[in-house]
């Protein structure tokens, strides 16, 4: 019986450190990744902020309109899109959604 409970120490002790040596190479390949990864974030963060405080968005974009109208014309007009697009198609899934909520199994 002591035998059987050494050798699933050993067992454990093994896998343990086979496990730790597989973080270790898992962080190694995954950092070139990580800081795209944390600039996605950021920008996903960015957006949700924007998405609940418009005004800031749109004085922005007012401003920089005041400041540079021609060149910041074309960025208003597809933006506008963008954002109808954007909200049009969060809708449409939130009813899809809301719909597939429904549906009993």
């Amino acid at each position: 019986m002591n035998s059987k409970i050494e050798q699933l120490a050993e067992r454990r002790a093994a896998l343990v450190a086979r496990i730790a040596s597989q973080r270790i190479a898992l962080a190694e390949e995954f950092s070139p990744v990580r800081e795209s990864l944390t600039l996605v974030d950021k920008g996903l963060h960015a957006l949700r902020y924007l998405a609940k405080h418009p005004v800031v968005l749109a004085g922005v974009m007012a401003l920089v309109a005041a400041i540079r109208p021609k060149r910041w014309l074309f960025v208003l007009e597809n933006g506008w899109m963008a954002w109808h697009l954007f909200q049009t198609a969060r809708h449409k899934l939130e009813d899809k959604t809301a719909h597939l909520n429904k549906i009993e199994i």
